[in-house]
């Protein structure tokens, strides 16, 4: 399925780097760019694409918040993903609560941005575990996943779902059936106490399996 994004970032060697980074997902397509923010939304309504990418520096935190805002005002069932620098819970708080599918920090393995686009593709939510966790701390919650041991085969099965492959495209890779991967997703959602593709995101991420 190909995934056609609007890529908006105030400065043109972050649009390029984040090209790159996006290059090894083939089904990702580039379709626009904006040079900044504020013309983000105009241009979302202009081309219509599956996923905009926000590029969000703390020092225009208010923006980015606001590009996602007028983004949804416009088109409800947008999906955006905010690849950023702040780190801060007040920040991801507030920009998950406007609507953002996704929040990525700069800082995170390259392949959780593809992670992230793939996922809001398909209608789910991608939070980056280092804020995630900061959230659930904040709110005095433990984090969402019990740590366990995991069989070499349960890592490549969890790495391939975290990177956002379908059960059938794992199965694919690894030369499995998709009845065995299947019966391995349910086992490791059980033994991780997952309970959604967000917490085992954060799981590969945090534990250094999308590397």
């Amino acid at each position: 399925m190909s995934i056609r994004l609007l890529l908006a970032s105030d400065y043109s060697m972050v649009r390029d780097g984040l090209r790159l980074l996006l290059r090894p997902a083939r089904e990702i397509r580039l379709i626009a760019q904006a040079e900044n923010l504020a013309e983000a939304p105009e241009k979302f309504r202009h081309v219509r694409p599956d996923v905009a990418l926000l590029d969000v520096a703390a020092s225009a935190s208010a923006g980015g918040v606001r590009a996602v805002h007028d983004i949804l005002k416009a088109s409800p069932d947008a999906r955006t993903v905010v690849v950023t620098n702040n780190d801060s819970v007040s920040f991801a708080r507030t920009v998950l609560k406007t609507g953002a599918r996704g929040l990525v920090l700069k800082h995170s393995p390259a392949p959780a941005l593809i992670t992230a686009v793939r996922m809001a593709a398909a209608g789910e939510n991608f939070v980056d575990p280092r804020v995630s966790a900061a959230l659930v701390t904040n709110a005095e919650h433990k984090l969402p996943w019990k740590n366990a041991a995991l069989t070499q085969r349960e890592s490549e099965i969890l790495r391939d779902l975290a990177r956002g492959y379908t059960n059938a495209q794992t199965a694919s890779h690894l030369k499995l059936t998709l009845r065995t991967v299947e019966s391995y997703r349910a086992r490791i959602y059980r033994k991780l106490h997952l309970d959604s593709r967000a917490d085992l995101v954060s799981y590969a991420i945090a534990h250094s399996l999308l590397a």
